[in-house]
């Protein structure tokens, strides 16, 4: 009666917890808590699987303060206990002999807690096939019992739900989004096709003024106007383009249709510089610097223009929202075209040649983040951490799917508290 009485409880619990959890993290820890708690385990971790590597993939520990000391984040999903369990679909339970020091396991070794316990549970629901593993061990002065199994099972069932509908919300908010940026890249395509035509217009009447300029006596201040006007169609010009572009990408990507990047040899120092400059008004008025370290005598590469452009501007938009974290509370917008505006906190954006990778560094002075926000980034399933700046995380996929065209890849440095840094590199291609 007992057993069944923990079992309702447990499961009343987890219902009203886990219902009410609206990120993924917490939902992960959550679901772990809740595991430990049921069954009077001293500690346990949860694994989620990822169908495309077939690995289970570490995503929280308890007690929490042994995280960085797990000798693996990840195993094969036939590894060990964790694999069986996911394999056979079924809970299992498992006592060890009492070992000395000498002949502790990595996990032991590493962490300093000897195994004498262990019961494994898929993550999943009836009919369905699993979505990970909770691993517990260690109960609290006896052996976990098929009670237990039969309390983890209702309990992973429970929060296995939570996560197939945390998962399709998150789907449909980002569906969403998607058929929301088809739409307005749409519309913006329009608008810089207009554009267009303005500047063709314009182009005319310049050379036109040219030419009567050039079959008249010669006037300075005609041809002083006619020096200046050309340069900034030329910027207009290159900036329509860029926007159309952007627009059709937006288009394409909103439509899951393929990318088609225009590869040309050219170099790469002087798109990233530019694309960076873009954003300095924004930086300079959150009182954000931007410095650069940029090799320009590193050789032409092939790649598309846009592409570059956009990962960079991606990553430099998100490292000043990360450093506005870190403003002072009481700090208030700045006038960006004021020489003295206060900078509280700076972006560094670095370009390098190697020989062989062309690298991308863009770093910030933020509040840093965790190794389980990294992954999620990585994987495409991030979204906006920052309090003072939402996002939808989609900026960071397009730097993913934008860099994968050019057989980029794109890495992260962070540690809470001291910043962190984005990585992209380019393998050194010219045809």
């Amino acid at each position: 009666m007992a057993s069944d009485a923990r079992l309702i409880q447990a499961v009343q619990r987890a219902t009203r917890k886990l219902a009410s959890s609206g990120n993924f993290d917490v939902l992960m820890r959550d679901v772990l808590g809740i595991c430990v708690d049921a069954v009077g385990a001293s500690g346990g971790t949860i694994y989620l699987h990822e169908d495309t590597t077939n690995r289970l993939r570490f995503q929280y520990v308890l007690p929490a303060d042994i995280a960085d000391r797990l000798p693996s984040k990840d195993i094969p999903d036939d590894f060990g206990m964790a694999g069986e369990a996911f394999q056979r679909q079924q809970t299992i339970l498992h006592e060890f002999e009492e070992k000395l020091p000498a002949d502790w396991n990595a996990f032991e070794v590493a962490t300093g807690v000897q195994v004498r316990s262990m019961v494994t549970t898929p993550l999943m629901i009836e009919g369905e096939p699993p979505i990970g593993v909770v691993q517990l061990i260690n109960k609290n002065g006896a052996a976990f019992t098929s009670s237990d199994a039969a309390v983890l099972d209702i309990v992973a069932s429970v929060a296995t739900m939570a996560f197939l509908n945390f998962k399709l919300s998150e789907e449909s908010s980002r569906a969403s989004t998607l058929l929301g940026m088809g739409k307005v890249g749409h519309d913006i395509g329009n608008l810089a096709a207009s554009l267009h035509a303005t500047l063709s217009a314009g182009d005319l009447t310049k050379n036109h003024l040219l030419a009567k300029h050039q079959s008249s006596p010669k006037n300075l201040t005609i041809e002083d106007c006619i020096e200046t006007i050309s340069p900034i169609f030329d910027d207009l010009r290159n900036s329509v383009d860029r926007i159309v572009g952007y627009a059709h990408l937006i288009s394409d990507m909103s439509a899951g249709r393929p990318l088609r990047p225009e590869k040309r040899v050219s170099p790469l120092a002087q798109t990233i510089e530019s694309s960076a400059q873009y954003l300095e008004t924004d930086a300079r008025s959150n009182h954000v610097g931007i410095r650069y370290d940029i090799d320009m005598d590193a050789p032409p590469m092939l790649h598309d223009d846009l592409y570059v452009f956009r990962i960079v501007q991606n990553l430099v938009g998100n490292a000043i929202k990360a450093v506005k974290e870190v403003l002072p509370e009481n700090w208030t917008p700045g006038d960006p075209y004021e020489d003295n505006v206060p900078i509280f906190g700076d972006v560094t954006v670095r370009y390098c040649f190697d020989g062989e990778l062309h690298t991308i560094e863009v770093h910030d002075c933020g509040p840093g983040m965790s190794k389980e926000t990294i992954r999620r980034i990585l994987s495409g399933n991030a979204r906006s951490q920052w309090d003072k700046a939402g996002g939808s995380g989609w900026g960071t996929k397009i730097v993913l799917e934008l860099a994968a065209t050019h057989n980029g890849v794109v890495s992260i440095d962070s540690t809470p508290g001291k910043g962190t840094t984005f990585r992209v590199a380019f393998p050194h291609k010219v045809e």
